[in-house]
């Protein structure tokens, strides 16, 4: 989630859906009497029939749900502002929010500082921190992705002897390559990023990667061919679609790191975790749970009294100072927390299944 703006003395609040999680908190963040505005589309009657046409419309806040078998979070109400020619103020109308999309929502009592609080930790979450080195045989740059742009941490000329010297070069080559490959692992686990962009031009980003490879598995290398290097190769790379990649697996490194965490700890101690909903609503009056999972199929399910047994997990959880979830992605893990009832969660400290009950 992305605060974009904030103003007429914090009754106006504009946001940036990034992820499927910020579906669940602007459900959460969302209430009656709101107006929101959104692009959307309405069914208008013609007199040669009728025809979709986009649009945006303010609705003022009746109710909220998920929609089932989508990524979509549904705000139920009343138009109070549209384009005049239409005359449509007073209908009823269902604004459709996903992914991408930005809304504007005005609430005449102004936000609370909680709810801007809410909001600014998962918009502080939903920023991807990736590390980006730009090099070639003339000079590295090496930066920090933030907000889609970048934060400059350091560059410099390689000082490469010349190709004259074709034995002493490919040595110096390799040397300068180590060194680079160490100064990005200490800023990796310094500024906690697995995630680097590497771009460039030739095969001195090929001998980098390999480099980084083997000192640290973990990190996750993405490679751009640019016509140049230092820190023009990395806005070059930016401006590609290096950004959107990065996105989309920051939230699979994510699920991998959660749900291996559970698996773990469930291998050492069942008392410490919980998996399947049954089990783990028992848990959350206990306000012991420290991080819970749960698959989208499940915020999203058909089955009503399912999805509001699950949303009364999460919000209580929540409340109680839990981390919450949402796996989205295609990925094994998905199919790996699926199997385990689709929910799960690590507990603060053990408790027997006797206690909970």
């Amino acid at each position: 989630m992305r605060i974009v703006e904030i103003n007429d003395a914090y009754r106006v609040l504009k946001l940036k859906v990034e992820y499927e999680d910020d579906l669940w908190v602007l459900y959460n963040i969302l209430s009656v009497g709101d107006i929101v505005y959104a692009k959307t589309t309405r069914e208008l009657k013609t007199s040669s029939g009728s025809k979709r046409k986009s649009m945006v419309l303010g609705v003022k806040v009746e109710w909220t749900e998920f929609q089932p078998f989508t990524t979509r979070l549904r705000v139920h109400g009343i138009i109070v502002e549209g384009p005049r020619e239409l005359d449509l103020v007073g209908q009823r109308h269902t604004l459709k929010v996903d992914v991408g999309d930005e809304v504007l929502i005005y609430r005449e009592k102004r936000w609370s500082s909680s709810d801007i609080e809410y909001i600014d930790k998962y918009s502080k979450k939903g920023y991807v921190n990736a590390l980006a080195i730009g090099i070639d045989y003339d000079e590295v740059a090496i930066a920090i992705i933030r907000d889609y742009g970048i934060e400059e941490i350091s560059s410099f000329p390689l000082n490469l002897p010349g190709k004259d010297s074709p034995e002493n070069r490919e040595e110096v080559v390799y040397s300068r390559a180590y060194e680079i490959a160490n100064m990005v692992i200490n800023e990796c686990r310094k500024r906690e990023v697995n995630i680097v962009v590497i771009a460039g031009l030739g095969s001195l980003k090929n001998i980098l990667k390999n480099r980084l490879e083997d000192m640290d598995k973990k990190i996750k290398i993405y490679l751009e061919d640019t016509s140049t290097g230092g820190i023009s190769a990395i806005y070059e790379a930016l401006r590609r679609e290096a950004v959107m990649k990065i996105l989309e697996d920051y939230s699979i490194v994510e699920e991998e790191k959660l749900i291996g965490e559970f698996l773990e700890k469930l291998s050492e101690n069942v008392d410490i975790v919980r998996y399947g909903l049954s089990d783990v609503e028992k848990v959350v009056e206990y306000g012991v749970i420290e991080k819970v999972m749960v698959v989208s199929e499940l915020v999203r399910s058909y089955n009503e009294e399912e999805r509001r047994r699950v949303e009364e997990v999460l919000r209580k959880a929540e409340s109680m100072g839990a981390k919450i979830k949402i796996f989205t992605s295609t990925h094994e893990t998905y199919n790996q927390l699926k199997q385990l009832g689709g929910i799960a969660a690590i507990l603060r400290f053990k408790l027997s299944r006797h206690e909970a009950c």
